[in-house]
Order: C-alpha cells, then structure tokens, then sequence
C-alpha cells in the first residue's frame, strides 16, 4: 500500500511539472523569445498638421504614405510571477507631399502691377531610428498583452520645387528631432509564430497602429 501510495505521488508531480514545462514553452512571450512586427499607423497627425497650415492655398493637396513601423522584441528577463521584459529597436517611415499654387504680384516692365500663378511642391520625409523596452503583464499561449516606451531620433528632410523663375527652383534642407513613444499593445497569434498586433498610444505622430507579428 504504502509503494502505491508513494508511486501515485511521483505520478501526479511528474504529471503536474510536465504540464508547467507545457504552460512555459507555450507562453506567447518568453525570455529568449524573438518578435518581429510590422505595421502601419494612423491616423498621421503631422500630416493632419501640414492640411492646416496649408490651408489658406486655394488649390492643394496634401498626400502622403506611411508612417511605416517596424521593430524587434527580444525577451531578456521573465519574472516568476510569470511577467516578462523585452528590449529592442524600432524603425519608421513616412512621407508626405504637398501639391499647390500660389499667386504673385510682380511689376511688369512699366506696364503695371500683373498676376502670376506658380506651382510648388513640398516633400516632408521622416526616418525614424530608435530603442524601445516592452513589458508584458498577461502572456498566454496565443495572447500577448504588453506596455512598451521608445526613445530615438527622428531624421526629418523636406524637399522644396517650384516653377518661380525667381524663386528657389529646388533646395532641401534637413534637422533631427527626438523621437518618443509609450503605448501599450495586444498580439495575437493564429500559429506558433504568425498573428496580428495593435497598439494604441503615441509612436511617430500616430495614435493607432496594427499589422503583422511573427514569432521566432
């Protein structure tokens, strides 16, 4: 009896600590674990930003793609209490470009004050390079919940042409700025290694983003 009983508890702590090493190595987010996402933002509120200041143009358009955002999620450290903490990178794009007209009075020749309409072109491109730390607070086998900050530098260049004779027929000019982010975020996982993600918050002038998450 007292064999039974003894093999009976090896069996249910064999069984037991079988399925905790189940349980972990189902975990969505480990520590060791490799996501990459890919997805796009929106909606751009620089953009939003540049309708309004070209506004006062009777004739404009204002089309842009992106912000494009991609990073990496490596896992370094798992609590034990289940919690996980990642680091890694993040890299964004984003461009936007503005069609319009605009008059100018110009003294013809002594034979007075004429109209003229010329066409111009602004193109404002951002590249956007920077770390990021995740932290995931409810893992499961196909769902990860996390909050993540990204800190960088955004390399933001416009591009100016005009048809003004007398004006600047082409020139760029280029500035750095400070790249910032804190949201937080679902991934879910229809395989092993492939789900969709979303994130709500602040990354590369965008409120919401979403797109595709593949696990390594």
């Amino acid at each position: 009896m007292k064999k039974i009983t003894l093999f009976t508890i090896a069996l249910v702590s064999a069984i037991l600590f079988h399925n905790k090493i189940l349980a972990q190595d189902n975990s969505a987010f480990d520590k060791g674990t490799v996501v990459a996402t890919a997805g796009y933002g929106f909606p751009d509120f620089y953009r939003t930003s540049l309708r309004v200041s070209y506004n006062a143009y009777s004739s404009r358009s204002v089309r842009g793609f992106g912000p494009i955002i991609l990073k990496g999620d490596y896992g370094i450290v798992k609590f034990k209490w289940g919690h996980s903490v990642g680091a890694g990178i993040v890299i964004g794009y984003s461009n936007t470009r503005v069609n319009y007209t605009y008059i100018e009075t110009k003294w013809n020749n002594g034979n007075g004050w004429n109209n003229y309409t010329y066409s111009q072109t602004d193109n404002y491109q951002t590249i956007t390079i920077g770390a990021r730390g995740s932290y995931h607070f409810f893992t499961k086998e196909k769902v990860d919940c996390y909050a993540n900050v990204g800190l960088g530098f955004n390399i933001n260049t416009s591009t100016h042409t005009t048809d003004n004779p007398n004006g600047y027929t082409s020139y760029a000019a280029s500035r750095s700025g400070l790249y910032n982010a804190f949201t937080v975020g679902i991934r879910y996982y229809f395989t092993k290694n492939i789900g969709v993600y979303s994130e709500l918050g602040w990354d590369n002038s965008t409120p919401i983003q979403g797109g595709v998450a593949i696990k390594f």
